[in-house]
């Protein structure tokens, strides 16, 4: 992929941003559904979802919701408005109050918490952290190099997603006194023995560095001609045992670029042909891992 194209898919994500929602000090509602795809769900334009839509509806993934009792843009239809990942969708409900497939959908809980801002975490300690299911009995304990990435939090509980594991989502106790001795917010990518060559890791690097150049450049731009003062997204790359994985800080890549994360995942996809190694893209991350 050539930089302007990059460029070009960039600015048109750019244009089409959402103002930044605040995280933290507000308890708000967060619904988790073992199975969201059986429920009826509608994307923000209130129609029926697309292939981009459905990545978001991973099992346990947290549902924000935004208004419990709403109502379609016909009036009529009786909804919940929920955010995943960063993008509104629409939970259709039955006349009685019930959400359309519920049934179906396996185990849905509702928790009351405060919304963290999705950074990521890594386990410094191994066997140290445990990471409970998301109907939180039972749980394993995660090793040296993990990586956890902060939702939500409630009653004295984080719920993280753990890219790469199965399930990915869980529950995890943080305890601040425990802070860069069982986990830590930054790691050293020299201290990580990976499986992936050095060679396919400093060329994801490279290409991560041109697109922060390019979002720091282009929010600059804008923020210099709408006198506002936003924060650009920026591409993080943390190194694990197993996998390469891409997270962009301060932003959503399905809502806000997802155009220019296309872009990028086939950009990664060159740096990995021939290899045992493949690119593999999930809500909020872009990651390089063995062929499954």
């Amino acid at each position: 992929m050539e930089g302007g194209g990059l460029s070009t898919g960039l600015l048109f994500a750019l244009l089409c941003i959402a103002p930044t929602q605040g995280w933290a000090g507000t308890m708000e509602e967060f619904l988790l559904v073992e199975h969201p795809d059986r429920l009826l769900i509608l994307n923000r334009y209130q129609q029926n979802l697309v292939h981009e839509d459905a990545t978001a509806l991973e099992p346990f993934s947290p549902l924000r919701v935004l208004k419990s009792r709403d109502l379609l843009g016909d009036g009529f239809t009786p909804c919940m408005r929920v955010e995943i990942d960063g993008a509104d969708f629409f939970l259709i409900r039955e006349r009685d109050g019930r959400l359309v497939g519920e049934t179906r959908a396996g185990l849905v809980r509702s928790h009351s918490g405060e919304l963290l801002p999705r950074d990521t975490l890594h386990v410094l300690k191994g066997g140290a952290l445990q990471i409970a299911p998301p109907e939180g009995q039972g749980g394993h304990f995660l090793g040296a190099g993990d990586r956890i990435i902060r939702l939500f939090f409630s009653d004295g509980r984080t719920y993280v997603k753990c890219p790469g594991h199965s399930p990915a989502y869980g529950w995890v106790t943080l305890l601040p006194g425990m802070a860069n001795i069982q986990w830590g917010m930054t790691r050293a990518v020299s201290s990580v023995e990976s499986l992936i060559p050095p060679s396919i890791r400093d060329s994801v690097q490279t290409a991560l560095t041109r697109a922060n150049a390019v979002i720091a450049s282009l929010f600059s731009f804008f923020n210099t001609h709408s006198g506002q003062d936003r924060r650009a997204p920026q591409w993080r790359l943390d190194v694990a045992q197993s996998s390469l994985v891409c997270t962009l800080l301060n932003g959503s890549p399905e809502r806000d670029f997802p155009e220019s994360t296309r872009y990028l995942a086939k950009d990664l996809q060159n740096f990995v042909l021939g290899t045992e190694f493949a690119v593999f893209r999930s809500p909020g991350t872009i990651e390089i891992r063995p062929k499954q």
